[in-house]
């Protein structure tokens, strides 16, 4: 299983990941542009038991998030862009005593843009499943713990060697619908769990005027020749598929999110180290006060169910009820509290993949540019 930092670590993907609102412009002439943009996010948490008022852990997961993106104009309908965004964990020591990696480079693209023929990138960045799932990420409390929200693993987070087509309005001739096409080559130079072969997706959206947002993505590929493990999954290749909607009108912001796969999550389990079948289901609800406050209330289950496991019981992945808030001094300057109910129950499934039961609490401060 994949090691998850708890709560807040993914807050930054809300304000750095939209460079668009907060960018420092750096350099603009005849429509060639490069912009800066960032976040600051020091933040602590505690975990204790159900029930218990015994602080079990507490842990800092200050970070800092620095991207830089860029457009150049080649001709009056033909353009370059490129985007490059780096991580760092500032609670980790300036001098490492093991192999622990405290920085890392989330995205890093560049592709070409032709009119209403729609774009084309190559590079490190977001799968199309993460077209459907980020709709609940509008505060990413739920997603610290939702298997649709790994990274380097196929395309459903960020991910390495992925070609990515977008098209807009449909060439131009349908308002409010668009498309994307992603083809993912074979990445073999990591870890087992985090190498996969060639694959296939595709993305549809629809939005309308009144708020309205309906999202479906996919993917299928095939698992490496070379897997030692490929004779024991139910079916070799790994697929998965995902629906998301949103309401954003009138102060209110309502999204769930619908996600299933088959030998995408990898987990240590009898005889297998993917489960078989993986659903799960994300949903948030937020009102925004014109004061700057924004409370809201997530909700995650993620269930898995492998063939090797008695009478194909099905496992717990994570069980999650967040009550949460936030307060907006500017556009730059925000603070926030979350409150996760852990709805696990202590198994040896959980015990083995280091699943924790804990409730959390967490807050932090978030300055972005």
């Amino acid at each position: 299983m994949k090691n998850h930092k708890s709560l807040a670590i993914l807050i930054p993907m809300l304000f750095a990941g939209n460079s668009s609102v907060n960018a420092v412009e750096i350099f603009n002439k005849n429509g060639n542009k490069l912009e800066l943009y960032g976040s600051i996010n020091p933040n602590h948490n505690f975990s204790n038991k159900f029930l218990s008022t015994k602080v079990t852990s507490k842990e800092d997961n200050t970070n800092a998030i620095l991207g830089l993106s860029g457009k150049i104009n080649i001709t009056d309908k033909l353009s370059s862009y490129a985007k490059i965004e780096y991580k760092t964990d500032l609670f980790m020591p300036e001098e490492l005593m093991d192999k622990q990696q405290p920085n890392t480079v989330r995205l890093g693209y560049a592709g070409l843009k032709y009119g209403n023929l729609g774009s084309i990138d190559y590079g490190r960045n977001y799968g199309v499943i993460h077209d459907a799932q980020s709709l609940t990420n509008h505060i990413p409390y739920i997603n610290n713990k939702s298997v649709f929200a790994y990274n380097d693993n196929y395309m459903v987070g960020r991910n390495n060697s992925l070609l990515t087509y977008r098209n807009n309005n449909i060439f131009g001739l349908v308002d409010g619908v668009s498309f994307a096409l992603q083809y993912q080559d074979e990445i073999k130079n990591r870890i087992s769990d985090q190498q996969n072969s060639a694959g296939w997706g595709a993305s549809l959206k629809y939005e309308s005027d009144s708020g309205l947002t309906a999202i479906g993505s996919c993917f299928t590929s095939e698992r490496l020749t070379s897997d030692k493990n490929k004779k024991d999954l139910k079916n070799a290749s790994v697929d998965s598929y995902g629906l998301g909607f949103k309401y954003d009108a009138n102060n209110v912001y309502i999204a769930a999110f619908y996600g299933a796969a088959r030998n995408l999550t990898p987990y240590h389990i009898p005889s297998n180290r993917f489960i078989n079948e993986t659903q799960n289901i994300e949903a948030i609800a937020e009102y925004s006060f014109e004061s700057g406050f924004h409370p809201s209330l997530s909700y995650l289950d993620s269930k898995g169910q492998n063939s090797n496991t008695p009478n194909k019981s099905e496992l717990d992945l994570a069980k999650q009820i967040n009550i949460s808030t936030r307060y907006e001094f500017n556009k730059n300057v925000s603070t926030y509290m979350n409150y996760k109910i852990n709805l696990l129950k202590e198994n040896e499934f959980n015990t083995e993949n280091k699943i924790s039961t804990d409730n959390i609490i967490g807050a932090g401060v978030i300055y972005q540019f």
